[in-house]
C-alpha cells in the first residue's frame, strides 16, 4: 500500500470554511440570564409576598376586632351614662311622687314639692302633676294648667306603667322635650301622675362629649326609633324616626347589642358602628367611617409595598450580577467554540472556574490543544 503524503492544499481543505454562525444562536430570546434573574426573584419575592400577605390578613383581622370592640365599649359607656342620668330623674320623680301631700290631688299641697323639686334638678324645665283624667293640677312655673290626656307618658300610667316616657314637642315652651312620669298612689290605688320635663339639649351633651376620631359620632333613640339625642340637630327638632338606620333596624329585630358594617346614605362611605340598648328600651347608637378606623391598616399595606418594592429591586440587581457571572463565561466559551469551529484554534478557551463550567471550559480547551496538534502534525507533513 502506497503512503501518500497530503498537499498543502489538501491540508487546508481539512480546515473548516469560516462561515457565519447560524441566526438562531446569536437572537436568543429569553436564555439563561433571564431565566436565572426569574427563578432568583421568584425564589426571594414570593416568600416575602406569602409573608406580607399572612401577616397584614392577620393584622386586618386583629384591627377589625379592636375597632368593633371599640365601638361597643362607647356604645356602653354611652349607655350607662344615659341610665345613670335617667335613673336620677326617675327617683328624684318618684321620691315627690311620694311626699306628704301629693297623693291629695289639690295644687296647694303639691305646689311646695314641685317647686322643690325643680330647684334640686334644675335642668328639669317642668315639673306638674295630672289627674286621671288628663287634667293639669299643678305645675311648677304658674302657668295656665294644660289638658295631657293625649300624651302617652300620662296614658302609659293608667295602663299599670311604673314608668313612662314621650319625646314630644312641650306644650310649655314648644320645643323637643323627654317627659318622665310615674305613678301618684293612695293606698296602692292610683290618684294621679307625677311628670317632669327635660330639654333634649341636656340629654344631648351626654352624647356630645363622646369623642370618636374626626368622623365618629353617636346618637340616642327611644323604644320606637325616635330621636333622642342626634348631632344632626334637624334630627331633634323633627322628632325623625330612625327606623330605616341599619344600626336601630338591628337592635329592633331582636333588643340586642349589634356590631354593622353598612354604607352612609348621604355619602356612600363604609361605616362601621355599633348599637347597644338601656333598661328602658332605649338604643345607643356609635359610628365611624371605616376609613379613619383602618388608617393603620392602610399605612401598614402602603410600608409593606415599599419594602416589597424595594426588595424587589434590590433582589433584581443582585439576580441579575449573579446571572451575568454565570452566563458570560458560558458565553465566551461558545464564541472560542465558535472560533474553533471556523478554524481559529491558535485562541486559548477561556477557563477560570472551579466548578461544573469551569470543567466545560477545561474540556473544550483540551480538544482545541489536540485540534490544533493534529493540524500541526497534518501540516508538518505536508
Amino acid at each position: 500500500m502506497n503512503n501518500v503524503s497530503p498537499t498543502n492544499r489538501q491540508v487546508r481543505a481539512l480546515r473548516p470554511a469560516a462561515r457565519p454562525a447560524p441566526s438562531q444562536d446569536r437572537s436568543i430570546r429569553f436564555g439563561m440570564l433571564g431565566k436565572t434573574m426569574v427563578t432568583m426573584l421568584g425564589a426571594g419575592l414570593l416568600p416575602l409576598a406569602l409573608f406580607a400577605g399572612i401577616m397584614l390578613f392577620d393584622q386586618a383581622g386583629l384591627i377589625r376586632k379592636d375597632a368593633e370592640a371599640s365601638m361597643r365599649a362607647n356604645a356602653e359607656h354611652v349607655s350607662d351614662q344615659v341610665d345613670e342620668w335617667l335613673d336620677k330623674n326617675v327617683r328624684a320623680l318618684q321620691q315627690a311622687a311620694n311626699a306628704p301631700g301629693m297623693a291629695t290631688m289639690h295644687a296647694d299641697d303639691q305646689l311646695k314639692t314641685l317647686a322643690a323639686l325643680q330647684k334640686a334638678h334644675p335642668w328639669m324645665y317642668l315639673t306638674f302633676t295630672i289627674a286621671l283624667d288628663g287634667r293639669n293640677i299643678a305645675r311648677n312655673d304658674g302657668k295656665p294648667l294644660v289638658d295631657y290626656s293625649d300624651r302617652v307618658y300620662y296614658k302609659d300610667i293608667l295602663n299599670g306603667k311604673e314608668l313612662a316616657w314621650e319625646v314630644v314637642i312641650s306644650k310649655t315652651n314648644h320645643k323637643p322635650a323627654l317627659l318622665l312620669s310615674v305613678p301618684i298612689k293612695q293606698d296602692g290605688a292610683l290618684v294621679g301622675v307625677m311628670a317632669g320635663g327635660m330639654a333634649i339639649e341636656d340629654i344631648s351633651h351626654i352624647i356630645a362629649k363622646l369623642k370618636i376620631g374626626a368622623t365618629g359620632r353617636a346618637f340616642l333613640v327611644d323604644d320606637h326609633g325616635k330621636v333622642v339625642a342626634h348631632p344632626r340637630e334637624e334630627f331633634v327638632q323633627t322628632q325623625r324616626v330612625l327606623d330605616d338606620h341599619p344600626l336601630v333596624q338591628a337592635f329592633l329585630a331582636d333588643r340586642q347589642p349589634h356590631t354593622v358594617s353598612f354604607a352612609q346614605r348621604d355619602d356612600g362611605k363604609p361605616v362601621l358602628g355599633a348599637v347597644q340598648g338601656n333598661r328602658w328600651g332605649w338604643a345607643v347608637g356609635v359610628q365611624q367611617e371605616e376609613a379613619e378606623l383602618f388608617a393603620p391598616l392602610r399605612h401598614m399595606v402602603e410600608v409593606a409595598a415599599i419594602l416589597l418594592a424595594g426588595a424587589a429591586v434590590l433582589l433584581a440587581l443582585i439576580a441579575w450580577a449573579f446571572s451575568r457571572k454565570l452566563v458570560r463565561p458560558i458565553l465566551d466559551m461558545a464564541s472560542a467554540a465558535d472560533a474553533m469551529s471556523m478554524g481559529e484554534l491558535e485562541r486559548p478557551m477561556p477557563v477560570s472556574r472551579r466548578d461544573e463550567i469551569g470543567v466545560l471550559g477545561r474540556s473544550l480547551e483540551r480538544l482545541r490543544r489536540s485540534m490544533k496538534a493534529a493540524m500541526d502534525r497534518i501540516e508538518s507533513v505536508g
